[in-house]
């Protein structure tokens, strides 16, 4: 690959509009999953100098074709990444488990980012499919983006043990790391503990994405947060009423 900043497009799947993808008991959605992951991704490969672009960065909703417009737009896309957890058929619980990829085909560039991802994936302990490797031609963002795509699924929703395991935060961001070193894998580029780059900050990021999705934190009229600035006792107040709201205490 050349000397070009290398670029990425992160697809988080669904949207805030659809409450049919979820776990059998309601305790997890796969629109919230998907942009979670996808933020955690975004900003690792943005520190280590990545160009990254989201296909969405809230709920709204985003056709399948205008995520493929928006992939399609971007000169010289090295790859586009569509973020998704899988779920069994019928209406309750399964035993279908584990990580996999999808691919509009054998062959390519496409076939070795799924490679590379897999072999991260793999590495980091994440349970897999018994194949975990699919070709599947009639996936629509994968047949109608330009760059090299794949679909990832992240483990099943419709499993209890992949369900409760993919509403937590540390094993999002286990998730994030291992696929942000498979892509990086993929566009030759090492991957580096960042200077500073401590469990806190880890942390601190999920947390302010969690903020933000959930209408706590929503920053000023442009949409920054001014995460470095003072917080007032009002604007304290105003946030800790928003939980509050959250939780179904007022």
């Amino acid at each position: 690959m050349s000397d070009q900043k290398k670029s990425v497009c992160l697809d988080p799947g669904h949207d805030a509009g659809n409450l049919a993808n979820k776990s059998p008991d309601g305790s997890y959605y796969e629109h919230e999953f998907t942009l979670d992951l996808a933020r955690r991704m975004e900003g690792m490969l943005t520190a280590r100098g990545v160009a990254v672009t989201m296909t969405r960065t809230g709920g709204e909703a985003v056709s399948l074709a205008r995520r493929c417009e928006i992939a399609n737009s971007i000169p010289g896309l090295n790859l586009f990444v569509s973020i998704h957890s899988n779920a069994a058929g019928g209406s309750g619980w399964s035993d279908a488990a584990g990580w996999s990829v999808y691919l509009y085909g054998p062959g390519g560039d496409r076939e070795t980012a799924a490679q590379d991802l897999l072999e991260q994936v793999r590495a980091a302990g994440i349970a897999l499919r018994p194949s975990p490797i699919v070709y599947d031609p009639e996936l629509y963002v994968l047949k109608h983006t330009k760059a090299p795509a794949v679909l990832v699924e992240n483990g099943f929703h419709t499993n209890r043990e992949e369900a409760a395991l993919l509403g937590q935060p540390a094993y999002r961001q286990k998730l994030a790391e291992a696929e942000v070193k498979g892509i990086l894998q993929y566009l030759d580029i090492p991957w580096t503990d960042l200077a500073g780059e401590t469990d806190y900050q880890r942390e601190a990021a999920a947390a302010v994405a969690w903020m933000k999705e959930n209408g706590i934190m929503r920053g000023n009229g442009e949409g920054d947060l001014m995460l470095d600035q003072p917080l007032t006792r009002r604007q304290f107040a105003v946030m800790e009423y928003r939980l509050a709201k959250l939780e179904g205490f007022v």
